[in-house]
């Protein structure tokens, strides 16, 4: 739900917020129109999220925020990424779920375990 005038400025404000407690540093936080995932992390540090993403729950919110920060520190979804995913979002997996039932798009992590549904 959207909770002021620029959306995108309150994705930006919350991602630079769970920055700090994941310890990492984005390069450049983008908010724009995407058609096929919600968010993604460049190698240089850019993390993008959908503009739209604003209009999904904000736990739904928080997990791809969190997902593509974590990219800036283990840039695969192996052991390690899925522990820490699962310390600073648990039922994550539930998430991704929902998320990506909701719409056409992937949730980011369709790719950690394959297709949903």
């Amino acid at each position: 739900m959207r909770s002021s005038l620029y959306p995108a400025d309150d994705l930006r404000r919350r991602t630079h917020a769970w920055a700090v407690k994941l310890h990492v540093n984005p390069r450049i936080v983008r908010v724009q129109k995407m058609t096929r995932k919600w968010g993604s992390c460049s190698s240089r540090g850019t993390v993008t999220l959908a503009v739209d993403l604003v209009d999904q729950a904000r736990r739904f919110q928080d997990f791809v925020i969190v997902h593509e920060l974590l990219h800036l520190r283990v840039p695969n979804h192996g052991r390690l990424f899925k522990a820490l995913l699962s310390a600073h979002v648990p039922g994550w997996r539930s998430l991704a779920q929902s998320g990506a039932l909701s719409s056409e798009r992937r949730a980011p992590a369709m790719l950690l375990y394959g297709r949903v549904g």
